[in-house]
C-alpha cells in the first residue's frame, strides 16, 4: 500500500494523459461514448497536475472522479444526437431510387403522353411526368419519386 501511495504522489502529469489515451483507444474500439468521459477527465486531471495540484494525488483523484461523473451525466444528451446525426444522412443508403429524389435532370428524349427519357449522370432513365405534362428536349425537371427503373418528374 505504501508503494502505491508513493507512486501516486510522484506520478508525473503525463501519466494522466497516457491514461486518457488508453481510454480514447478503448472508446474508438467500442464506439459507446462511455469511455469518452473518463478520457476527458484524465486529460483535465493531467492539466491540474501540471499546476495547482502537483503532487496532491488525493485531489487529483477527486478531480478525476468528479469530472468523470459530471460529464457522464451532463454531456450525453448533447453528444449523442450529434453522433447519430451523421447516421440520419445515410437513411437512403440502400434505396438507390430514394437517393435520386429532389435531383434535377435534363430531358433527353422529349415527352409524349407524359412519358419520355431523362439523363441522370451518364445514364438515360425512363421517366414519367407526375401530372401528364410533356417536356421538350433539354428541359430541366426535378425527380419527385422513383419506382424500379422509372423516374417520376415535375417541372421546376
Amino acid at each position: 500500500m505504501q508503494g502505491l501511495i508513493e507512486f501516486l504522489s510522484t506520478m508525473p502529469f503525463w501519466y494522466w494523459w497516457a491514461l486518457a489515451l488508453v481510454f480514447l483507444v478503448i472508446e474508438l474500439m467500442t464506439g459507446s461514448t462511455y469511455f469518452l468521459w473518463p478520457a476527458a477527465a484524465a486529460l483535465v486531471s493531467g492539466f491540474f497536475d501540471l499546476g495547482p495540484l502537483d503532487g496532491a494525488w488525493q485531489l487529483q483523484l477527486i478531480v478525476f472522479s468528479v469530472v468523470t461523473i459530471a460529464l457522464s451525466i451532463i454531456a450525453p444528451p448533447y453528444v449523442k444526437p450529434w453522433l447519430h446525426k451523421s447516421q440520419a444522412d445515410h437513411l437512403t443508403l440502400n434505396e438507390r431510387g430514394a437517393q435520386k429524389v429532389g435531383r434535377r435532370v435534363t430531358v433527353d428524349a422529349g415527352f409524349s403522353n407524359g412519358a419520355g427519357k431523362v439523363r441522370l449522370g451518364d445514364t438515360l432513365w425512363l421517366a414519367e411526368s407526375e401530372n401528364g405534362e410533356n417536356f421538350a428536349d433539354g428541359a430541366v425537371v426535378e425527380i419527385t419519386r422513383a419506382e424500379g427503373v422509372k423516374l417520376y418528374v415535375k417541372a421546376i
